[in-house]
């Protein structure tokens, strides 16, 4: 039987993921990468970075290759949001792992806002198993009573709240609010032939590949001999032919002159949000004269990224925060909150944090000697991160187009248009009264916040080619399929509805598998 051949545009955590499940099912995958090669596990990034304080050129793309254009009020880059290497933004990804829970999946019906998703709660409960399955995750739901319902329990056990939890813990239970433990992509005790996390500190740059890197499977589907990784190559549009079918993509070599065609029986497109809807975009044909998916229009619409407003409170007595590299607490009592739909759901994270806040009045880099480092040390002590991790809400202020600045190869770069609305308005005045609640609460003498005009999208981009049962009203089916054409899918954060309050990667993680099980079954003969 001849061997279907399958594109999957993207390296990162949801590409690793099909990739990963398609070799298992005899399919021949290729996955193209703009970015250049990671080697992994990681360690060598570790020692460049950490030890010798060397940030390495070489994982790095030009501007004129890699670019993201911003417009609206939105205040920071999107370039920085991206690592643009083999294995994507998620060899370097926190590690949270979170479900989302029933209601953010019909916000319609209950709230009145957004739209409800093809796909229930129920129906991805299975999948979010397996993706923590897949991935290995550590956690308990035993401390937190607003976690979702599930079917099988962690697969590894969770990690403790640190020290400075604790005391948190306990002043906010006094004032009825919940600091619990929180789920993440890292091994608590060994997990298959990954070993068990030893905190070498800073998480993001795992040396040991406690914390999950997608590499870590795409090195297991290319060892299989049915899987190639081509890196440092852009995809420049997908084919197709006259009957609407696509038949494969068009690519580059960054260093290339001459562009070159790729035949494929299936097309997966899992870039980010904003990349994904760009080629798209870029694929207009005759028969798609406002880009592939574009049929109604929704192509590049109901862009959200997740808000992030971050501070920093003081208290008398030392705390000692930043003594794991990961994150240990968290607090999801506000995700769905009896105000929801007058603004959105939030959840509270005590993020791990490298340095000393700038408030302080010295970073690391601003220290010259070792008296200022202990001094700096000491005074951050006092200081606890605290990030309101907030839902928004789709709106024609928020979208991709095309710019009309192009890259090297003379395609325009995607333009993420981004202002807040009254909804997001309504949602930072809900977390400033959360805040004074918890700064009261746990007795703190100092406390600096963002404004609402600094928000962050904290590198979650979801929508702008969003799933749905119409094609008059969506991009692509629940299984990311292309309305209209049967072999071309998105996945990933794309094809969300809508952000909800939780970190996308554990949801986009389960329905990558979704995904794959569904191009399993339809291909298979």
């Amino acid at each position: 039987m001849k061997q279907k051949k399958v594109a999957v545009v993207g390296s990162g955590i949801v590409g690793a993921t099909l990739a990963y499940h398609l070799v298992q099912k005899g399919f021949y995958v290729e996955v193209f990468e703009r970015g250049p090669e990671y080697s992994y596990p990681h360690s060598e990034q570790f020692k460049e970075e950490f030890e010798y304080l060397y940030k390495n050129p070489g994982y790095s793309l030009p501007e004129d290759v890699n670019n993201i254009i911003v417009a609206g009020d939105y205040q920071h880059p999107l370039n920085g949001d991206f690592y643009a290497v083999v294995g994507g933004s998620s060899t370097r990804w926190s590690g949270i792992a979170l479900r989302m829970i029933p209601s953010d999946f019909k916000t319609k019906s209950l709230y009145g806002y957004g739209d409800d998703w093809p796909i229930s709660y129920e129906a991805i409960e299975p999948y979010y198993c397996r993706a923590e399955s897949f991935i290995g995750v550590s956690g308990t739901d035993e401390d937190n009573p607003f976690a979702p319902p599930r079917s099988q329990s962690y697969p590894m056990p969770p990690f403790e709240l640190s020290y400075d939890d604790l005391i948190l813990a306990e002043r906010l239970k006094d004032a009825g609010m919940v600091l619990h433990s929180t789920p993440q992509a890292r091994t608590r005790v060994q997990y298959g032939d990954r070993q068990a996390c030893d905190n070498n500190g800073p998480c993001w740059v795992c040396p040991i590949g406690a914390r999950y890197s997608p590499n870590y499977h795409l090195q297991k589907a290319v060892l299989t001999g049915s899987c190639r990784v081509v890196s440092g190559v852009t995809v420049r549009r997908i084919v197709a032919d006259a009957s609407g079918r696509a038949t494969g993509i068009v690519y580059q070599d960054n260093e290339s002159s001459t562009e070159q065609e790729h035949a494929a029986d299936i097309v997966i497109v899992a870039a980010n949000a904003i990349e994904s809807a760009r080629l798209l975009l870029l694929s207009k044909n005759e028969r798609h004269p406002n880009g592939i998916g574009n049929h109604s229009g929704q192509l590049g619409k109901n862009l959200t990224f997740h808000h992030g407003w971050l501070g920093n409170v003081r208290y008398k007595e030392k705390f000692y925060p930043s003594r794991f590299g990961g994150w240990t607490g968290q607090s999801h009592q506000f995700m769905n909150p009896p105000s929801r739909g007058r603004h959105g759901g939030t959840k509270i994270e005590f993020p791990f944090v490298n340095e000393p806040p700038n408030i302080i009045g010295a970073t690391w880099n601003e220290c010259n000697t070792g008296e200022d480092v202990i001094a700096s040390m000491e005074e951050s002590r006092h200081w606890v991160p605290i990030r309101f991790h907030s839902e928004a809400s789709v709106g024609s202020e928020k979208f991709v187009a095309l710019s009309e600045e192009k890259d090297r190869f003379g395609d325009p770069f995607a333009k993420a248009h981004y202002s807040l609305n009254e909804f997001d308005h309504e949602t930072y005045a809900f977390v400033r009264e959360i805040l004074d609640k918890m700064v009261s609460a746990t007795h703190a003498d100092e406390v600096s916040f963002s404004s609402v005009e600094g928000v962050h999208s904290i590198a979650h981009h979801h929508g702008t080619c969003r799933m749905g049962d119409s094609p008059n009203t969506s991009v692509v089916d629940s299984y990311g399929q292309v309305h209209g054409i049967s072999n071309l899918f998105l996945a990933g954060g794309s094809t969300f509805v809508g952000s909800a309050t939780v970190n996308p990667t554990l949801t986009m993680v389960a329905l990558g598998i979704r995904t794959s099980d569904y191009i399993i079954e339809k291909f298979k003969s």
